[in-house]
């Protein structure tokens, strides 16, 4: 990598719109005779869409209907001086670009990525009671550390904390309006690791390189430059990753660009190594994604430059006929106003003079109906749904799936183009986490299925209930019952109601316990007593069975170890 040829790493497939020329070679010639039909070589002739275009339909600023060259302003000449005056057009550039872009980023973002176990969690510690076994909560909920549903949970954890929901808003972001996306891993010590999204409205330009046999990343590059406070680049930057290293080159660029040029042609590119690295993974750490169909407002964009130019026309025609026009006739005319020229008064001194206004033109239904059927194409074309009115309350799942069909129609392709980059991104994260909770082995080898669920407005009591009534009808799980319900659910969910049934079920068992405690003492006790005074006797007598105790006495009534001479003295004296 000392000696590094820029000639080919940094270059990359461009976007392309394809035209509508044909050369006229294409047609064809039929020979009747032979019932032979040649055709000549179609040749497709496409145009280049940069991606520097598609920030200047993104923003209202760069619409070509801001362009002189492209819609110049009007110039008139003075009859008396003969001078040239120019007059100043409107320009009508809206924003529709962004309003499309907003919508398909929220119907892809607005949803968590979700995550679920590829088969399901077969190795949970629940084993079967024995006959007459007591119950025990601890070993009844006992999820081993080592347990698939528990690494699920610590993957979880792991993307939450890294902020991955926030790296693929930024990734979806820059895939919609420059259509291409890429998210860089690094690692800086065992505690210091996390992603960056890189994009081209950063000032990245992204150059990914595949093996032409299997189609996987073998090379990864960014440019960009470092510019001063008037704007001006001053120093070029090049990355580069490949499986094991990571360099990082730089060039001055106060020369001119066609200096520059001749440099690169004869090899003499300039680019200094100031940084060469291991970037701690065995492979690639970037995970990228395009879009070669380009931005998510492009079937739509020739659409909505014809509104705009509509739009300044009908501006322009308000400027000539919205306001009425004062007609005077008659001699000695005197015309009174304000300061901001407004008529008050009108005197005319003929007899026969008038005044009146002419009435203005209004917009006729041609041209109305051009302007609405423009802005519904717009919306159509882009897969985007205009917000309905409703007049009464809530709407059942399936009235506003079927409202925003278009739209989840494209969120769901989207979410099929950024399956791949999600892939990458679940491994590294494996990858990364693993080393932080020193159990990299079992994340990789534990597999994930993580999908894009696009995000649809609901009737969140509609959705509660018929995940209710799935798990009481045994359909459902209350695991997946609390995955699919986002909005309230946390990430260890289903831990949490665990912990909930193992609590109650250790109060259900310290009460049982105490009853058949109590209930045994009590048994004891009566047992005691059966062998201590015989069966069916009775305890103060010993009278009434067989083999009670028996009392004895002597001829003055007298029980063993009695004494009543003194009672029977107090009675004879």
């Amino acid at each position: 990598m000392d000696v590094l040829n820029f000639r080919e790493i940094l270059v990359k497939q461009p976007f392309l719109q394809i035209t509508a020329r044909r050369p006229l070679e294409t047609l064809r010639v039929v020979d009747k005779k032979d019932a032979v039909e040649y055709e000549g070589q179609d040749k497709a002739s496409y145009t280049v869409l940069s991606q520097e275009e598609m920030l200047r339909q993104y923003y209202p600023t760069g619409h070509k209907i801001n362009n002189e060259l492209l819609y110049p302003d009007i110039w008139k000449q003075d009859p008396d001086t003969k001078k040239w005056y120019q007059q100043k057009i409107t320009r009508c550039s809206l924003g529709f670009q962004q309003v499309i872009t907003t919508k398909h980023i929220i119907h892809l973002t607005g949803n968590d990525v979700q995550f679920e176990l590829a088969e399901g969690d077969k190795d949970v510690n629940k084993r079967e009671l024995a006959v007459g076994e007591d119950i025990n909560p601890d070993l009844l909920f006992k999820e081993d550390e080592g347990s698939r549903a528990h690494l699920l949970s610590l993957f979880r954890q792991g993307w939450l904390k890294l902020g991955m929901e926030m790296v693929f808003y930024e990734t979806v972001r820059s895939l919609m309006i420059t259509a291409e996306c890429a998210v860089v891993a690094y690692r800086r010590g065992k505690g210091n690791a996390g992603f960056r999204s890189l994009s081209y409205l950063n000032g990245d330009k992204l150059y990914p390189h595949y093996d032409p046999v299997s189609g996987e990343l073998t090379l990864f590059a960014r440019k960009f430059y470092d510019y001063d406070e008037d704007g001006t680049a001053i120093t070029e930057w090049v990355e580069v990753w490949d499986d094991k290293m990571f360099y990082r080159f730089k060039r001055s660029t106060p020369e001119s660009s066609t200096v520059i040029r001749i440099k690169d042609w004869f090899g003499l590119n300039g680019f200094e190594k100031v940084l060469e690295e291991r970037h701690g993974f065995d492979f690639i750490p970037v995970a990228y994604c395009r879009n070669d169909n380009g931005c998510c407002w492009s079937a739509a964009q020739d659409t909505i430059e014809k509104f705009e130019e509509a739009m300044s026309y009908f501006f322009e025609n308000n400027k000539a006929f919205a306001f009425p026009i004062l007609v005077v006739s008659g001699e000695g005319v005197e015309l009174k106003g304000d300061a901001n020229g407004a008529v008050k008064a009108i005197s005319i001194d003929s007899s026969d003079g008038d005044a009146h206004f002419l009435d203005h033109n209004d917009v006729s239904n041609s041209y109305n109906t051009l302007l609405t059927k423009f802005y519904d194409l717009i919306y159509e074309q882009s897969f985007t749904v205009k917000p309905p009115e409703l007049k009464s309350g809530d709407l059942p799942g399936v009235a506003l799936k079927l409202l925003y069909s278009p739209a989840i129609e494209r969120a769901i392709e989207d979410a099929q183009i950024l399956q791949p980059l999600l892939d990458k991104l679940v491994y590294m994260v494996k990858y990364i986490w693993g080393l932080h909770e020193d159990c990299q082995a079992d994340l990789l080898s534990l597999d994930i299925n993580a999908w894009i669920e696009p995000y649809v407005h609901q009737n969140d009591t509609e959705l509660t209930t018929n995940l209710s009534q799935a798990v009481q009808n045994n359909i459902l799980s209350i695991r997946t019952a609390s995955e699919r319900l986002t909005k309230y659910a946390k990430n260890d969910e289903y831990e949490r109601i665990t912990r909930q049934m193992k609590e109650k079920m250790l109060l259900n068992v310290a009460e049982a316990n105490l009853k058949r405690t109590h209930t045994v003492k009590e048994d004891i006790r009566k047992q005691e007593t059966l062998l201590k005074f015989g069966k069916g006797q009775d305890v103060n007598t010993g009278l009434g069975g067989g083999s009670g105790r028996t009392r004895e006495t002597d001829e003055n009534g007298n029980h063993p170890g009695e004494n009543n001479w003194d009672k029977f003295d107090q009675q004879r004296f």
